[in-house]
């Protein structure tokens, strides 16, 4: 049976691209098609078919469906480099395409556009995350494809555990929010994920039948880091659980509301759509267009978040909570066409299983 290597960073460190990479290995299989996982993060623990990426894995042209953003700019011209060289086909999903200052050189400009154009395809996982990479690249592929990358949740994520570093005094909080930070970083001077700008609504909102969890995947920002674990004792109603080493899922589960404070994204966020999938109350920044059913608020407005939370600490005080739903349940189907199409996998199933 023909292999397909999805080469992409699986957690640890835990992040959308990290989740998405988990969720299509597990999907994939499901679906009867013999798909290997390449890491260039961690090795997520209890997840099979996993192995880290090491330099001979070139050597076997298996098939890549390779996931990445701006920040990995270096990695793309490298690859499409070798896998020129070596005959190998590749699929680039491009998770998000921020300008960076390098874009400025012309010459890295060029020899990257040139890694994205000989892809046999690129998958864009929302029409901001295209436009992006075409604005900065100037990018023309005849097979460039806008399909989002929120799969339903894996089997992996259902049966994770909590953090054990989680406060007894959130989980015994009337009602529970939870806010998350794949990583505290800045972009452009300012948090990436809006963790400032949630605290300082919460100021706005004095009810103390709240817990509030911020969840951090990783620290790449010490200065920033400092700055809300000060603000953050400045609430007792506010906790930070700054050791997440597992996915994001169990502590949804355990909440109430979910806010997506963040500044900005490449898609409509794995956060958002599997607080939904569960059936919570989620909250987000209008920065991209959210799915319909999560309330939003201006982005950068702390006065609209707090405006919001209110609007959701009342619904969950008198018993409401939304109907599960399940987000953009055909994208898996049109990757799988995508791979049939390319030559890229056979399945154990026939078409119309698939």
């Amino acid at each position: 049976m023909k292999t397909m290597h999805i080469l992409g960073p699986f957690p640890p460190p835990f992040g959308g691209v990290a989740i998405h990479c988990v969720r299509l290995l597990e999907a994939l299989r499901g679906r009867g098609i013999s798909v290997h996982g390449l890491s260039l993060g961690g090795m997520p623990e209890g997840l099979q078919h996993v192995s880290l990426w090491r330099p001979w894995h070139l050597l076997t042209r298996t098939p890549v469906h390779y996931h990445t953003d701006e920040g990995n700019f270096r990695w793309m011209l490298l690859y499409s480099k070798l896998w020129r060289l070596l005959g190998t086909k590749y699929i680039v999903t491009v998770h998000s395409f921020r300008h960076r200052s390098e874009f400025k050189n012309s010459g890295i400009v060029r020899d990257l556009r040139k890694a994205y154009e000989r892809a046999e395809a690129i998958v864009a996982i929302s029409d901001e995350a295209a436009r992006d990479l075409q604005n900065e690249l100037g990018v023309v592929h005849k097979r460039l494809k806008v399909i989002p990358s929120n799969l339903p949740m894996s089997n992996w994520e259902s049966n994770g555990m909590l953090p054990t570093s989680l406060p007894e005094q959130w989980r015994a909080a009337p009602i529970r929010i939870l806010a998350n930070a794949g990583a505290v970083t800045s972009v452009e001077g300012k948090d990436l994920y809006g963790i400032d700008v949630l605290l300082e609504a919460l100021q706005q909102v004095t009810d103390q039948r709240i817990g509030v969890c911020i969840a951090i995947g990783g620290v790449r920002d010490q200065a920033l880091y400092h700055r809300i674990v000060k603000a953050a004792k400045l609430d007792a109603r506010v906790c930070l659980v700054s050791d997440l080493n597992g996915p994001l899922a169990p502590l949804v589960k355990e909440s109430h509301i979910v806010i997506r404070p963040t500044r900005t994204e490449g898609g409509p966020s794995l956060t958002v759509t599997e607080a939904m999938e569960l059936g919570r109350w989620t909250i987000a920044s209008d920065t991209v267009l959210r799915p319909a059913g999560c309330k939003t608020f201006r982005n950068e407005d702390a006065s609209d978040l707090a405006r919001a939370i209110s609007v959701c600490i009342e619904e969950v005080a008198v018993g409401n909570m939304p109907e599960p739903t399940q987000p953009y349940s055909q994208a898996l189907t049109q990757l799988i066409h995508l791979y049939q199409r390319l030559g890229f996998v056979s399945t154990t199933q026939t078409p119309a299983e698939v």
